[in-house]
């Protein structure tokens, strides 16, 4: 109801970061390799004691301590690049975990390999990926929208969703890395939607790549924009709405001793 008080229960944790606080449970040190705005980050803070959060971005760092803030957790922010060395000594946490970071390089093995210096031995690494643009309609099908109404240009966005985006490739990455014990898994869960309008205004508030492209957005664009979407979610209707598929890779593994 409208008059209804703000509620003090956390928002809903993000897709893929329950499992990866159950894989890091019991470590005392743990890095979160890019970071972002931090959710996974104060997540981790509310179950571990020390939690060390990286990323290149000072803007989004920001946004991480306003959250631990909020939260009444403490963090420690780090401003560095995972494709670089890390400015970290060796075996200086339990854990590590990233959450969608590992896409971005063209070749994580290097980046991994160094994530496993920084861990003490037999410390856990857990990983999470977007699975192949073909497992995430969610996604795929808006920017395959945006190509046929607007160009390839307009639809040239977020090139590395899906890479290492099957167990297989992303197990082969972590074990090239020298990891131990790896082991790789899809999550899936389903986005509900009421039709492809409420979808892509959801997207272009949640989706920054999305809200950037909405915005430029006449209204006649607009309109085009998502009876095109309409016709490429028509597989996934389901009880008078919209069922889309939401898949992950989630990958383990141990520092050797």
């Amino acid at each position: 109801m409208a008059n209804e008080p703000p509620s003090d229960e956390p928002p809903p944790a993000p897709f893929g970061v329950p499992e990866l606080l159950e894989l890091v449970a019991g470590a005392r040190r743990v890095l979160d390799v890019g970071c972002g705005s931090g959710r996974l980050t104060v997540a981790l803070a509310r179950a571990v004691a020390e939690v060390t959060g990286m990323d290149t971005s000072a803007d989004r760092l920001a946004h991480a301590v306003r959250l631990a803030e909020k939260a009444g957790v403490q963090l420690t922010l780090v401003e560095a690049d995972m494709e670089e060395p890390l400015p970290f000594t060796d075996a200086s946490f339990d854990a590590v975990t990233s959450r969608l970071s590992l896409m971005i390089p063209r070749d994580a093995v290097p980046t991994l390999r160094e994530l496993g210096r920084v861990l003490e031995p037999r410390g856990r690494i857990a990983t999470v990926v977007w699975a192949a643009l073909p497992e995430n309609p969610w996604f795929d099908a808006p920017r395959e929208a945006v190509r046929a109404v607007l160009g390839d240009e307009r639809a040239s966005f977020a090139r590395a969703f899906g890479r290492l985006g099957s167990p297989r490739d992303a197990e082969r990455a972590h074990r090239a890395a020298g990891f131990d014990d790896v082991e790789g898994r899809l999550l899936r869960e389903q986005v509900v939607r009421a039709d492809a309008a409420e979808h892509w205004r959801l997207l272009a508030t949640e989706n920054g790549h999305f809200r950037r492209i909405d915005a430029a957005l006449g209204e006649h664009e607009r309109r085009a924009l998502v009876v095109e979407l309409e016709a490429r979610l028509a597989p996934y209707h389901a009880d008078g709405g919209l069922e889309l598929p939401r898949t992950l890779v989630l990958v383990t593994g141990r520092r050797p001793e």
